[in-house]
């Protein structure tokens, strides 16, 4: 009888299916009932790691130390930062072993992190991916981490099985954002070592040294254009300038385009843009953040961007003038023609965010009309 419940516990297929329904610190626990147990249960463990130095203390000889950061001004938020030292001579043993189980990695999870003495792992690695089979890489901070600094973090990370790649604004902390210097060699890479990426999202800043912006070469507009699977894709408003819209308009499977703009930046859409009726095949999801109402207005226009969506985000001040000079508008009419127009031009949706606002904390009015 033994025997026979033995024989049933060590089927991997049904293994597999009592740990995944079990709690992370159960399977942690089931990783010690033997050698079969751990190899079979282990990768259900580690296959989504929630930060960076949890895999760096793989290694032997590491050392994790954890601080707290305050303005004293109370002008940026607080923010946490996590040191990790490396040893000079690097212990991999283990690393190897756990290494190939990850396949989601989230960086940062709201925290700044530092490698010291890093080298000699890298070199270790021979150049090899540091996780070969990741899938999977986000990061998520609202720490003080400097737009290069975030790119090189990335560069760590991107290797041939890589399908999403996202850096996700954090919405209490300090924005996360890649210089924009570094993209042309972000994007390059991504293209010769991981060309079917499925999920593509950074977000180039206005750094000082480039007030106005990323702005993607003809050579950077080709890399985003070879990206046949991409089905997300959410960056800046050079995504709305007419050059990089035709791009995405003709990726095939594309179903959701993200933009996030600025509060005080100008309207980016020509209104004179061409759409074809035959762009934005498969677009399902709409995300529109701090985005100029005059270049929504320019969407709405035409409805091959519009036609086919069930799910809406809309973040913008509707009291912004195509001209800074010029007196704001009224935001009232603004957010009656946006709101009267959706169920025509969008018959299909299911999922509104709506969210307007200006810098007066203007109360606006919706008439009875609209709202039926």
């Amino acid at each position: 009888m033994q025997d026979n419940s033995r024989r049933v516990v060590e089927i991997p297929e049904f293994l597999n299916s009592v740990a995944h329904r079990l709690a992370i610190h159960k399977r942690r626990e089931l990783m010690l009932v033997s050698r079969y147990f751990f190899h079979s249960v282990g990768p259900t463990v580690w296959k989504k790691i929630p930060r960076l130095d949890i895999v760096l203390r793989l290694i032997k000889g590491a050392e994790g130390k954890a601080h707290r950061y305050k303005d004293p001004q109370r002008v940026h938020p607080s923010f946490g930062q996590i040191t990790m030292v490396l040893p000079s001579n690097p212990d991999l043993t283990r690393y190897n072993l756990y290494a190939p189980w990850v396949q989601e990695l989230e960086i940062f999870a709201g925290r700044n992190i530092e490698i010291q003495k890093g080298g000699r792992f890298l070199t270790l690695l021979g150049g090899g991916p540091l996780l070969p089979n990741l899938r999977r890489l986000t990061t998520h901070t609202g720490a003080d981490i400097g737009s290069r600094e975030m790119s090189r973090f990335l560069n760590m990370f991107i290797n041939p099985s890589l399908l999403e790649l996202r850096t996700i604004i954090h919405k209490k902390g300090l924005p996360s954002h890649v210089h924009p210097s570094t993209v042309p060699a972000l994007l390059k890479q991504i293209q010769e070592t991981c060309p079917k990426i499925l999920v593509l999202e950074f977000y180039p800043e206005s750094a000082c040294d480039c007030p106005e912006g990323y702005k993607p070469s003809d050579h950077c507009r080709n890399i985003l254009r070879s990206f046949s699977n991409l089905r997300y894709f959410s960056s800046t408003t050079y995504t709305l300038e007419a050059a990089t819209l035709a791009i995405m308009g003709n990726l095939a499977h594309l179903q959701l385009l993200g933009v996030r703009g600025s509060h005080m930046e100008d309207p980016v859409l020509d209104e004179r843009v061409f759409i074809s009726e035959t762009w934005f095949p498969a677009l399902k999801f709409l995300r529109l953040y701090d985005v100029h109402p005059q270049d929504i207005n320019t969407l709405w226009n035409h409805p091959p961007v519009l036609k086919r969506l069930v799910s809406l985000t809309i973040q913008t001040d509707p009291t912004t003038a195509p001209d800074p000079s010029d007196d704001p508008m009224d935001g009232n009419q603004w957010i009656e023609a946006f709101l009267s127009a959706l169920p025509r031009v969008s018959p299909g949706l299911k999922d509104l965010t709506f969210h307007v606002g200006d810098e007066d904390g203007t109360r606006f009015q919706i008439s009875q009309n609209v709202r039926n």
